[in-house]
């Protein structure tokens, strides 16, 4: 769960996506981070169902990882965070360190298509990456049976092709919640 320090980090990473957003930086430059509402879910999600191999595909500069690490000290777990982006990766650990979740998080930098076929039974996954790659990184998770996965920007980018795929999977269970940008979160049963 959260705290006041994970809070205030959360907050002033969100300050400055909103101020980046607003002064028009190009796309490729923005720090592309979760919404403060969602990771309060995400954290208290993570937390509540007890997963302890966690996966986060696109830290960006922290946010998730904020919450996630926090969930996974909590769990006694650990999260994987995969980021192509080297920059954003590294402001990341900064702030992880700074707020003591150094040895709830595995920062991997690379692409995350290499990294997924290597992890096993994960329980719980955040997507929150480029959006045309949702479907082919869902489809490359070796889930636990009952693992849960979030997929962000649900709403805020109309991914009705992602919701309509995960829906289909045979032993899933989906809802789309109005939260921040929108999250599908998926149980996955087999």
């Amino acid at each position: 769960m959260l705290n006041e320090s994970h809070r205030a980090e959360i907050q002033r990473l969100w300050a400055r996506k909103v101020q980046q957003d607003t002064a028009d930086v190009p796309f490729a430059e923005r720090h592309r981070n979760l919404a403060p509402a969602s990771a309060e879910f995400l954290s208290a999600l993570v937390s509540g169902v007890g997963a302890t191999k966690i996966v986060e595909i696109g830290g960006s500069s922290g946010i998730s990882t904020i919450a996630l690490a926090a969930a996974a000290q909590q769990t006694q777990g650990k999260l994987i965070s995969l980021e192509i982006e080297p920059r954003r990766q590294a402001e990341s650990k900064e702030t992880i360190a700074k707020l003591g979740l150094s040895d709830f998080v595995d920062f991997r930098l690379g692409d995350a298509a290499q990294a997924l076929p290597r992890l096993n039974d994960v329980e719980f996954v955040l997507i929150d990456c480029e959006k045309q790659d949702y479907i082919r990184f869902f489809d490359m998770l070796r889930l636990r049976p009952g693992a849960i996965v979030v997929a962000d920007n649900i709403l805020s980018h109309r991914l009705t092709d992602y919701v309509a795929h995960v829906r289909s999977r045979r032993g899933a269970a989906s809802v789309t919640l109005p939260i921040g940008q929108g999250l599908e979160l998926t149980r996955v049963a087999e």
